[in-house]
């Protein structure tokens, strides 16, 4: 940088006192050639102010790159060492906080076949490498072992996500501990020869820092709230998928589709010899302050509306909320109530 410095400074200057060593060679020559001589006269012709003012517009032109070269110098200074009080606070330099919350009721049902876990909020190292799970089964009621089923679901799959170590994905290591759920549960059917007559679905949720990745196998479902909005992030597995896409096609009618007996049948579910709809994030979804991840059994959903899932999680705490849903649920008052359950997870920063 120095030397452009001095090197642009040298050019300007040799530029700004050229005229005058020019007229006093051009003097001191006795035989010149035609065009030459014809320089000189012209050059002394021009008046002494003329010389001058190029001066002087030289002199700021060299005043003016001085003054930029000292300024880029100072500018990259301050980028080297910033002043650590005048950083800006970012996204990423916050702590994002997982606040949980949950809420289960029996319903109408004879026994309670739903069930939830979180992984140990307090577990720092973990949370740092892992996330914040939770997870949640609907053992099928139409089906022998449906608590137990859900249950054992839920329990295999906490016990390989926490455990397993030879793996650093968060979607391979849902993936594997469902596949690991699966496992118990069709282990359990052998073992009380209940091949077949077995079933439980599952979803699970992991916040790590402000990224969240689901994964699902049949019905029960996981909603993201944000501000005003609430978006499903799970798809239903079930019959109706395959009987709305032949209706499209023209192979059934719209109301055929509609009013088939098993149009809610499940057409995946743990309890299968193998899982052909199994749902997984493979891209993570952004979080944000306040947003709230929502699992959920069909005992909820379809006893509360979309609307007053917002209404809930944008009022109250994440425990407040849960409850509140599961209220809202009895307080419709349906003659066949589902069990219902709700695990929530929502983000702070710190």
């Amino acid at each position: 940088m120095q030397f452009r410095l001095i090197a642009s400074g040298g050019i300007l200057l040799c530029l700004s006192i050229l005229p005058f060593f020019t007229t006093v060679g051009l003097a001191k020559s006795s035989k010149l050639p035609t065009h030459i001589a014809n320089l000189e006269n012209m050059l002394k012709n021009i008046p002494c102010w003329v010389y001058l003012l190029i001066t002087g517009v030289l002199i700021v032109l060299f005043y003016l790159i001085f003054q930029k070269y000292i300024r880029k110098g100072r500018n990259h200074s301050n980028r080297s060492k910033p002043d650590p009080s005048s950083e800006p606070i970012t996204i990423r330099n916050s702590v994002f906080k997982v606040i949980p919350g949950n809420a289960q009721h029996i319903g109408a049902r004879s026994e309670q076949q739903d069930a939830f876990a979180f992984s140990d909020i307090s577990d720092d190292q973990f949370i740092r490498q892992f996330g914040v799970l939770a997870v949640l089964a609907d053992g099928m009621g139409g089906l022998s072992g449906g608590k137990e089923a859900s249950r054992l679901a839920v329990n295999s799959f906490l016990d390989h996500y926490l455990h397993s170590s030879n793996t650093h994905s968060i979607p391979e290591k849902l993936v594997n501990s469902v596949k690991m759920a699966n496992d118990a549960v069709l282990q359990f059917a052998r073992e009380n020869g209940l091949e077949g007559g077995v079933g439980t679905t599952l979803i699970a949720a992991v916040v790590l820092n402000n990224q969240l990745y689901c994964l699902s196998v049949g019905d029960s479902r996981i909603y993201l709230h944000q501000g005003e909005a609430l978006t499903q992030l799970t798809t239903d597995h079930i019959y109706a998928n395959e009987l709305d896409e032949k209706a499209a096609f023209g192979e059934i009618t719209m109301e055929e589709a509609e009013n088939d007996p098993q149009r809610e049948s499940l057409t995946s579910f743990l309890g299968l010899e193998r899982l052909e709809e199994l749902d997984v994030t493979m891209e993570p979804i952004q979080l944000y302050e306040g947003d709230s991840v929502i699992l959920c059994s069909d005992g909820l959903y379809g006893s509360v509306t979309n609307h007053e899932m917002i209404d809930a999680c944008r009022r109250l705490s994440a425990q407040e909320a849960a409850e509140e849903l599961i209220e809202m649920a009895l307080r419709k008052q349906k003659p066949n109530q589902d069990n219902a359950t709700v695990a929530l997870l929502t983000i702070r920063i710190c």
